[in-house]
């Protein structure tokens, strides 16, 4: 049974399936072509809410190779803000937070949920410029981060029980996002 989601604008997210090859052939040519371009957040709040890090880190490379220049990715704080404003459609079913003080720190971002049964999420960001420094071990570091300085307190003192914990690193247009 597909679980279904509703939203502060009367709109309902739904978890569906694609019952074949053929239908996903025509899905993928017939709807995501046609709208892909004009709804880079919506596909990233999808692979957000389904917790499937593969394809937001797949959207957000995507993303970064079409958008923005080598140069824009100089320090934390830019990806930082370009995940801030890709959540903001969010915004019908999540409080979006940014650095706020949770636990023993201050988190990057925070989807407080604003209905029951949704799950809340946190991210912590990393960024290097050095082509040395593993991307992979950087993300990890985010996520031991998150979990080091208690980030999910106040999602926790929110009676939010279904916490998903994303760390990202990046590096010029390259993304690494891991789930804790």
């Amino acid at each position: 049974m597909a679980a279904i989601y509703p939203q502060n604008d009367g709109n309902y997210m739904c978890d569906v399936a694609i019952p074949n090859k053929e239908i996903l052939y025509v899905y993928e040519k017939e709807v995501l072509n046609r709208t892909n371009q004009n709804n880079v957040s919506i596909s990233i709040h999808q692979a957000i809410f389904s917790k499937d890090t593969r394809k937001l880190q797949s959207l957000l490379e995507d993303f970064m190779l079409k958008s923005i220049s080598t140069m824009d990715g100089a320090n934390e704080a830019f990806y930082h803000g370009m995940m801030l404003g890709l959540c903001a459609v969010l915004g019908s079913q999540y409080k979006v937070r940014s650095n706020r003080e949770s636990g023993l720190g201050r988190f990057d971002v925070e989807l407080l949920p604003m209905m029951q049964g949704i799950p809340g999420f946190i991210f912590e960001f990393k960024h290097t410029k050095d082509i040395n420094v593993d991307l992979d071990s950087l993300a990890n570091s985010a996520l031991r981060q998150i979990d080091d300085m208690k980030y999910d307190t106040e999602l926790k003192d929110f009676g939010v029980k279904n916490l998903v914990k994303i760390g990202i690193a990046f590096r010029q247009k390259s993304a690494v996002v891991k789930r804790g």
